[in-house]
């Protein structure tokens, strides 16, 4: 790799603080910061915030929050401030001076939409204003009102995925909800933090393939969704992804959630289990994971990035808060290295891509009656089925946002 020199602010303050002091000092290559090197990357190829993920408008979506957010907590390491300049221009495109958010529309009940939320509260707590607030309400309301599956009280992902539970949407939904309730729902805070522990432990629950200690994509209440076993109502596979979010939930859970709350220790035994089975998985060669997680010798089946830095990302900050033993910090270690030597390119301009990414999965939706009365102009889609020739099927890019946000992350962890 050629040499490359960048300046950096070293940030003299906590990730939440708003308050900071600057001091500059260059790192050489052999130093250079892994996390900064690919958001100053992203920024290279993609000079419009609101244009990330390969989107050709301006457009409110989960993947550009991660990715974001991420580019956040790298301004708040490093202090560079045309990556705060880069985060607030998206926020200014989206967020209207009445907080209106451009593009969205609460009937959906999409989660997915939800997930940007986070990266807005973060904001919101840097630099304070009524806008952002005021979309933070909207948000809120949403999931006031977000239908439920009937036996357990968990949200839907969506109201065309009606009684569906996905691990994508306990991520997209339950860390933001607990995290501004403080700021929006403050009489409410301890019901929405029981709440959100609840959802969490009955989606693990619902979700638990006993045989691989892993968890399902998604479960669905009714168990009649073509993707879904007619006696548990998963679906059939551990897709590496899904996985991810689910893992990532769990340590932003205990992100937002006060140290002394009664039922923390129920989220660190479900991090631990979680962790326990993503470890036995891990590929033993190069340290990473595959697409479909639970076939690691399916053929065609292949290392995936977007999961291997989730995995990462969540093996080390759960090492270092003691969640969980010193082994978890060496896998996390070692996924990080496989991440590099497998996934990451320097390119010919001076930056970096993360490849082998997974663009996108899902399922269905599918079509029943009682879905039918929920979304009456849902159309089914029978391709997305959750088998493992559907996983293998979807388009393989570089620079997802969604591996990009948590390789960031995770090499954050590896910085500390």
């Amino acid at each position: 790799m050629k040499k490359l020199w960048i300046t950096i602010v070293v940030a003299c303050c906590t990730l939440m603080s708003a308050g900071q002091n600057h001091s500059t000092v260059q790192v050489s290559q052999d130093k250079k910061p892994y996390s900064l090197w690919m958001a100053l990357s992203e920024m290279q190829r993609t000079p419009k915030s609101y244009l990330l993920d390969f989107s050709s408008r301006p457009k409110w979506s989960y993947v550009m929050g991660i990715e974001l957010e991420a580019m956040l907590d790298t301004y708040l390491r490093y202090g560079d401030e045309k990556i705060l300049d880069y985060c607030e221009e998206y926020i200014d495109t989206m967020i209207s001076s009445n907080g209106e958010i451009r593009g969205y529309h609460l009937e959906e009940y999409n989660l997915d939409h939800v997930r940007t939320g986070h990266f807005v509260t973060r904001m919101q707590h840097l630099q304070p204003d009524s806008r952002k607030l005021k979309a933070l309400y909207t948000l809120m309301n949403q999931l006031d009102e977000q239908p439920r599956t009937d036996a357990d009280s968990i949200f839907w992902h969506k109201a065309i995925y009606s009684y569906q539970v996905w691990l994508d949407g306990i991520f997209m939904g339950l860390p933001f909800r607990v995290l501004t309730a403080p700021m929006t729902r403050a009489e409410e805070v301890a019901k929405i933090q029981d709440d959100a522990i609840s959802q969490v432990s009955a989606t693990y629950q619902r979700t638990l393939d006993t045989k691989t200690g892993l968890n399902r994509h998604a479960w669905d209440e009714t168990h009649e969704m073509f993707w879904a076993d007619a006696e548990t109502g998963q679906s059939q596979h551990c897709w590496g992804r899904a996985q991810g979010w689910f893992s990532m939930a769990l340590i932003e859970l205990l992100d937002a959630l006060p140290d002394d709350h009664p039922r923390r220790q129920e989220v660190i035994e479900l991090l631990q289990k979680d962790l326990a089975a993503v470890v036995k998985w891990q590929d033993k060669r190069t340290g990473v994971w595959y697409q479909v997680m639970d076939s690691p010798d399916l053929e065609g089946n292949y290392l995936e990035a977007t999961c291997s830095s989730m995995f990462a990302y969540v093996l080390l900050k759960a090492a270092r808060k003691g969640f969980v033993d010193a082994s978890f910090r060496q896998a996390g270690e070692r996924a990080f290295q496989g991440i590099i030597k497998q996934f990451v390119r320097e390119n010919a301009d001076g930056t970096i891509s993360l490849t082998h990414c997974c663009s996108v999965s899902g399922l269905g939706p599918g079509v029943s009656e009682k879905v039918l009365k929920a979304a009456p102009k849902v159309k089914e889609n029978r391709r997305r089925d959750g088998s493992a020739a559907y996983y293998l099927s979807e388009p393989i890019r570089d620079n997802d946002a969604k591996g990009i946000g948590p390789f960031i992350w995770a090499a954050l962890e590896m910085e500390r």
